[in-house]
């Protein structure tokens, strides 16, 4: 690599890149760059760009612990320019979690990817495996690998100290604990201010010898306009402005303490905060992860809810992922309830399931691979393989490969249902653009002007952002594929933009005059800091390339659109009965009318409709679920129809 000399500018001479890619190949310890412009111009950014490098470097047959497996970073043109919200960066590889392995990706904050792009790389690719234990550095424009050997099997918090006592505080890790290092497929990637990403990456970067990449960045990207960005973030920080004190633990134990922002970020952040206990213990937790052993202390008899907070810790520091701890909890509660697991079996004592002792014996046996630990370490759905049927029929209907199978399910919410069934993974961040408006719109219910979201703001703000005047309605199926396509276009979009899913997009406010959102908000930042002009549409159309492109992947790895476009059967079988931030799963009616979905099902003819009109407004063949030729002609994509 070139050697960067002080005072020389690292800033591409286009807004908002670097310009450059790192590669690095593990085996051959060879590292080089790649050129960001070509990438960029054809599929913008983050998401975008690590799934098209993924279809170029990744064959279907290679398995997700293969050298040849690689691990692909991306940040976007927003990150590190002081857009609010853009601290993301997505990662995307094959996953060990999934079964089969297969695509897969995952969206991490905190402070490493605008560190990268600040050290002079919109991205890196990883391939190969390490003959020793190793760390990649990445300093302003150099990089280089490093022995590991003494923080091997380390967990998250000691690595993070290691490295900054070597590297200097400014230095930003991206980590795995010792459940990635010993393989386990459900080991997260970490990173610093509790930044964490499922689908069993860790374990990937276990299998590449790679226990760490540390960055220290400092030069930002240029903005083509930075006196309208400037505005552009004021109204940003205005329209998002709420109330963010979201504490679910007992008041008199544990206390919010404020904000845990990102980098560059000033937004009322509603998924990340620092909570305080009775002992003055300060820590970051963050949305669901927080309750990952929630359920079963709470309903201990004089467990502190600390137990609950340190759980999380727990998971984040052996990089165990908490959704699928969470299942591993619930699913050996019902075995046990079912007389089908006992303690001589699993090496447990289940009367103290609860306890801080219980959760701390069931990780460290599933991270150090220990007894019944090891078999739990090839997650769930391998569990359920290993052990049989038995074992499967105690499975909860969140049990999936990557993420939660059943929040937000088609059943409550009908257009959930194509969100699901398109993806290798819970898409969370799409299914967050349905919950959260209905969410604060029964917050709204039960406590009147508590939030903006009236029944006609929420009507208004679905036909704005999700193309159809029926989209609000989720008692008939009417505009759920308009919306569906909308939902997911964005979503990939502000993946590649990396936009936080916490604060975008923007839909409803209680500083505009209608309470309603501003669909154009992405767009013109995006045009303030590259120069280009895109209005909200072009953009979108960026999220169709990227989610075409995903959809060539998933066919050329065997995804079988007659039996895989589909959401799991207990949508269709099993009434539903609550749902989260909704627990009497409220849906607005007309007018004021309040209406309740619980205990319906999915009906499979409204979800075989919904699909098929989804099929065409994609322009894909409704007898095979491909895209046409024609289709791929019109987004530049005709070297996929080689699938």
């Amino acid at each position: 690599m070139d050697e960067y000399k002080k005072g020389e500018p690292l800033n591409s001479p286009v807004f908002g890149w670097r310009g450059k890619i790192l590669k690095v190949d593990l085996s051959s310890e060879i590292i080089t760059e790649i050129d960001t412009h070509p990438y960029a111009d054809r599929f913008l950014g983050g998401r975008g760009i690590a799934t098209r490098l993924y279809w170029e470097h990744v064959p279907a047959t290679v398995k997700a612990f293969d050298p040849e497996n690689h691990l692909i970073f991306m940040t976007g043109p927003l990150t590190a320019t002081g857009v609010q919200g853009a601290s993301r960066f997505e990662v995307v590889g094959k996953s060990p979690m999934l079964m089969p392995e297969g695509f897969c990706y995952g969206n991490m904050g905190g402070f490493w990817g605008p560190a990268l792009k600040r050290a002079g790389f919109d991205g890196l690719m990883v391939s190969g495996k390490a003959n020793r234990s190793v760390y990649l550095f990445i300093s302003d424009g150099k990089a280089r690998l490093e022995d590991a050997a003494t923080i091997h099997l380390d967990g998250v918090k000691q690595v993070g100290k290691y490295l900054k006592q070597k590297h200097g505080k400014n230095t930003h890790f991206l980590t795995t604990g010792p459940a990635g290092m010993n393989r386990c497929r459900n080991a997260n990637l970490m990173t610093d201010n509790e930044g964490s990403a499922t689908g069993g990456f860790g374990a990937v970067l276990g299998a590449k010898n790679l226990k760490a990449i540390a960055v220290i960045g400092t030069q930002s990207p240029r903005v083509y306009d930075p006196a309208a960005l400037k505005e552009l973030n004021r109204l940003t920080i205005k329209l998002n402005k709420r109330e963010a004190n979201f504490n679910p633990f007992p008041q008199d134990q544990i206390s919010h303490a404020g904000k845990a922002s990102c980098f560059q970020c000033g937004l009322d952040c509603i998924m990340r905060a620092t909570f305080r206990t009775n002992s003055n213990k300060e820590v970051v937790r963050k949305c669901q992860a927080m309750f990952v052993y929630f359920p079963w202390v709470m309903g201990r008899p004089g467990e502190p809810a600390e137990t609950a907070l340190d759980a999380t810790g727990l998971c984040n520091n052996l990089s165990l992922c908490t959704m699928e701890m969470a299942n591993i909890v619930q699913w050996i509660s019902t075995g046990y309830k079912a007389g089908y697991l006992s303690d001589a079996q699993t090496g447990l004592e289940i009367e103290k399931l609860g306890t801080w002792e219980f959760f701390k014996d069931l990780c460290h046996m599933i991270a150090y691979r220990k007894g019944f630990g090891d078999i739990l370490a090839q997650g769930l759905l391998r569990t359920g393989e290993t052990l049989g049927t038995e074992a499967k029929k105690l499975f909860a209907n969140e049990v999936s490969g990557v993420g939660d199978g059943a929040t937000y399910s088609a059943r409550e919410y009908l257009m959930n249902g194509l969100l699901y069934a398109f993806e290798p993974r819970q898409p969370i961040a799409m299914l967050h653009e349905v919950s959260r408006i209905i969410g604060y719109w029964v917050m709204n219910l039960q406590y009147p002007g508590s939030t903006p979201v009236s029944a006609d703001v929420y009507r208004a703000a679905a036909a704005n952002f999700w193309g159809h005047d029926k989209a609000w309605d989720l008692n008939t199926h009417e505009g759920k594929a308009m919306a569906a396509t909308r939902i997911i276009d964005r979503t990939y979009v502000k993946d590649s933009l990396l936009l936080c899913d916490s604060c975008w997009p923007l839909m409803f406010s209680n500083h505009t005059e209608d309470k309603v959102g501003d669909t154009t908000l992405e767009a013109r930042i995006f045009n303030a800091v590259t120069g280009k002009d895109l209005d909200e549409n072009a953009l979108l159309k960026f999220g169709e390339i990227i989610f075409n492109q995903q959809r060539a992947i998933l066919l050329r790895e065997g995804w079988d659109p007659k039996k895989d476009d589909t959401v799991e059967q207990f949508n269709f079988t099993d009434p539903v009965q609550s749902v989260f931030m909704n627990p009497d799963v409220l849906v607005p009616g007309e007018g004021d009318t309040v209406l309740s979905r619980k205990d319906q099902t999915l009906d499979r003819e409204v979800f075989k409709e919904m699909r098929n009109e989804f099929y065409q407004l994609r322009g894909w063949n409704l007898e095979t679920g491909c895209p046409t030729i024609e289709k791929l002609h019109e987004l530049g994509l005709t070297d996929l129809n080689k699938i």
